[in-house]
């Protein structure tokens, strides 16, 4: 079957990725969100908290210190299903369902990258990524049996012991020798929005952070190559069974 032609695709977030050797200035940062503030009229800061604990002797009340420091934005489109992470050291473009398909998503990354690099200059990249995040939505009925080895190529190994799961969450990260990079992907049960369904996750996040290119078309091809082998991967994850989910009109 033709990869990305399902009637329902399970898609329920995707994000390309570009992360900087070197941070962007102040005046780069407010640059680039006035030039894509008509596009994301949205924007939220994002921080980090961290808190410190200091006794100074016994019997005295510890001493709480708390320390908030800006880590950057997260700028919303005007489709809301649009979404971008900005912070000084990357852009991340995402996309909710509905899903649009693969070159309407690369072109709004590509001309971010783009619109970012004429601001900034030519900056050495440090990791190039795509990550999809699925949800597989399966119709139940009461006292229905749903196992995960019938949707899922990926189950954990538990002992006959416990011959059925309510529930598990896996996590795996390997080597990809057809894009020179690492793949780390999350799989598990997730609570669904639907009435009676169960639905369970394939979150496939592949990336390289080594030997990157920085010409521009070389760093498309190797976005259109992450692209293929992450369809392939889906492919290798998901059963026939699930694939009569994702062909329902």
């Amino acid at each position: 079957m033709p990869v990305g032609r399902y009637a329902r695709p399970p898609i329920t977030e995707a994000v390309i990725e570009f992360r900087f050797g070197s941070p962007l200035s102040d005046r780069m940062v407010k640059r680039f969100l006035h030039v894509v503030a008509k596009e994301y009229p949205t924007t939220e800061q994002t921080y980090e908290i961290s808190a410190q604990l200091r006794i100074t002797g016994p019997g005295q009340n510890p001493e709480v210190s708390t320390n908030q420091s800006l880590t950057g934005y997260k700028l919303t489109g005007q489709d809301s299903a649009d979404f971008m992470i900005f912070r000084v050291d990357r852009i991340g473009i995402i996309r909710n369902s509905p899903y649009c398909g693969w070159n309407n998503f690369f072109e709004r990354a590509k001309s971010y990258y783009e619109k970012l690099k004429k601001i900034s200059g030519l900056r050495s990249l440090t990791r190039i990524a795509t990550r999809y995040v699925n949800r597989l939505d399966i119709p139940v009925k009461p006292g229905d049996l749903v196992r995960s080895e019938d949707y899922l190529q990926i189950e954990p190994l538990v002992p006959t012991a416990v011959p059925r799961l309510s529930a598990f969450f896996t996590t795996f990260r390997g080597i990809v020798p057809e894009i020179e990079g690492q793949v780390i992907v999350n799989s598990g049960t997730v609570q669904s929005p639907l009435i009676d369904h169960i639905s369970f996750l394939l979150d496939i996040d592949l990336f390289r952070e080594q030997a990157l290119p920085q010409r521009d078309q070389d760093v498309w091809d190797l976005l259109d190559r992450l692209r293929a082998q992450k369809n392939a991967l889906f492919e290798s994850f998901v059963t026939d069974r699930a694939r009569e989910l994702f062909d329902r009109a």
